[in-house]
This record gives C-alpha cells, structure tokens and sequence, in this order.
C-alpha cells in the first residue's frame, strides 16, 4: 500500500486513500505513526471521524470497516477523514493509556493549548493529531465506546465553549447523530479539560464537534449490532445535516438531554453481577433501587452493592465480568436537575 504524506495530497477521486503521520520511533526501534483514511469526493466540508484515543476502547472498528465500504459507493460531496486507531501503542496493550512512566499518559488530556509540547509519547501522538488532522477538519465526531464488559449510551457535547456559534453547531450535530441521550457537558471548563479533543477543537481552534458513548462490547450480537447500526445511521445524519448528502435523517421522537451524571462504579474490586442482564439506557429508575453486586471471586461474599442514589435515568450500565476498584459498573442522570429534561425534535 502507498500512503500519502499529508490529507492535503489525496485528490477528489472518489478512491480511498491513507495518510501515514509519523509520530516517533519507541525504545524497541519501531516506528509509531497515526494512519488516517481519507475520502475525497468533490467540493463540501470535511468531517473527521477520530477514535482509538485510548487503547481498551476499541468496538468502533466494526462500523468503522462497514462505513469505510457503504461510503466508498456513496454519492456525497465532501471530505470524509477517519481515524480508526489513534494511540497504536495503547491499543497494543488493550490498555487506556500507553504504559510508560510519563507524567501524562492519557493522550485524550494531552492536547497543545500554548507552551512547549513534552516529548511523552501520548503527548506527541495527541501534537501529531493537532497538527496533522485537525487544521484540514470543519466538523468533527469523536468516538469513544465502552470498553469490554461495560457499555455507554449517549452522545456527549460540549456546552461551555466561549464562542456560542461553536456551542450551537456543536449540539446541531449531537441532535442529527440520533441518540436518544445528549450528555451536555461543560467539557472546556470543567471536565475532561481544555485538553481533550473536543474541547480542544471546539475552544480553541473554533471546530464544531460532538462525541459518541454508544456501545461496548462483549454483549449479545444484536445489542452490538444495534449499537454498531447506530453509530454508522449517525455519521450519515450528520452528512446530511451538513449537507454532503441528500438523504432523509432517521431520528428519535424525543431525547434526553442531561448535564450531569453520577457514576456507580465499584470502590472494591472483585466479580461484577448486575440485577439485570440487559438494560435499557434512559430507563427511569428510584433511589434504592439495586442495580449490582461486586461478589469476592474467593469466598463468593458480597462485597459491595451498587443502589441507585437518586431518582432518575439510566445513564449506562455493564454485564457480569470481573472490576477493579473505579473500573465502569453504572451511571445515574438525576431527575430532578434543571438540566435534564426530555425533549422534542422541535424542542432542542
């Protein structure tokens, strides 16, 4: 395969082409690089599909691979950039972050907002991105899924940006992808930080951009199927909420939009055994309400129970499998916050 040195080199010719952005070269002498496919087909915006940030999370490459091939016979005008495995080194290791001894080893906190760029490994990868994708990109959607066991449910957008055309395109966007749940998060000021990507992208260098939360993997084949069915219907709502396609949106009646979220996740670890084996993200659910039990794989006593605190909405929940202490268990949407709240198409 030939790759090309930079986005700006493929041409409008309705082919697939890949651009190799070199990184550095590790201890052990191989090389780490950033693959990204580029689709170029006529004059349009360009719409960047990031994923890969950390390395356990990783379901995104099935819709990915059925994307790359529905949008290589698709009619659309645009540019379509998609990043399937940012951190390379991470995924290696199925871990979140690259293992190494920097003091900054998630490459989703490390992105250049002023100052010297540290020569870490995650901090190069997120400056390579920076560098290399985002400058070419007008809109973008950045993916991240549950890892193995544990399954997320919303989009999430940022609301907090100082340019309030940035926080209006950006929740156009989470509104066209088509999730029920729109998590409206004050990403810039309060958490992830102004490093992350889509803070990143939306503050400092003025790009709209909205993520994905939906899936996770090791459920049954047709919740991932859903999930893997929705996230492709949603990169194709936004192509046409952009206006690189004309065809007809496949949207909710209603959301739920939310700007906080607590999360269940266990303070001890041991075996993971949830009420219910399947849920339902959004389910209405009361406080007391007992979601799942962390067993000692030793004595099989419980060690933990995961209650609901409050009245509210299922956020995200995960199957039976084996947790360390902070590892993803549930996550609860307070009813009764002024910021959550169901809405119409209309309303949003």
């Amino acid at each position: 395969m030939k790759f090309k040195s930079s986005v700006k080199d493929v041409p409008s010719d309705s082919q697939w082409h890949v651009v190799r952005l070199p990184v550095t070269t590790d201890m052990n002498g191989m090389s780490v690089s950033i693959d990204a496919h580029v689709l170029h087909k006529g004059e349009g915006p360009t719409l960047t599909l990031l994923s890969g940030l950390h390395g356990n999370e990783w379901l995104h490459l099935h819709f990915f691979m059925q994307l790359h091939d529905l949008l290589s016979n698709k009619d659309f005008q645009g540019r379509i950039i998609m990043v399937p495995l940012a951190n390379a080194v991470a995924f290696g290791s199925l871990t979140r972050n690259i293992q190494d001894d920097s003091d900054s080893p998630d490459a989703n906190r490390l992105f250049p907002i002023g100052g010297a760029v540290n020569t870490g490994l995650s901090e190069q990868i997120a400056f390579t991105l920076a560098q290399g994708i985002f400058p070419e990109t007008n809109y973008l959607l950045d993916f991240h899924l549950g890892i193995w066991g544990s399954t997320l449910g919303s989009t999430i957008v940022g609301i907090d940006y100082s340019d309030e055309h940035i926080n209006a395109e950006s929740q156009r966007l989470s509104r066209a992808f088509g999730v029920p749940l729109i998590y409206r998060a004050h990403m810039q000021s309060k958490f992830p930080g102004p490093r992350a990507s889509q803070p990143y992208a939306g503050e400092f260098l003025k790009i709209p951009c909205c993520g994905s939360f939906l899936g996770g993997a090791g459920f049954d084949s047709d919740l991932e199927k859903t999930w893997t069915q929705g996230n492709i219907q949603g990169v194709l709502n936004v192509m046409s909420e952009l206006g690189m396609q004309d065809s007809e949106q496949v949207l909710p009646e209603r959301y739920l939009v939310y700007e906080t979220i607590r999360r269940l996740n266990p303070k001890t670890g041991g075996l993971l055994q949830p009420t219910n084996e399947r849920d339902t993200f959004g389910r209405e659910v009361k406080a007391g309400e007992l979601l799942g039990k962390i067993v000692s794989p030793f004595t099989f006593e419980v060690l933990e129970e995961l209650t609901v605190p409050f009245d509210g909405y299922l956020g995200y929940w995960s199957r039976s499998y084996p947790v360390r202490p902070g590892d993803w268990a549930f996550a609860v949407i307070p009813k009764d916050h002024a910021g959550t709240a169901w809405l119409t198409r209309d309303q949003l």
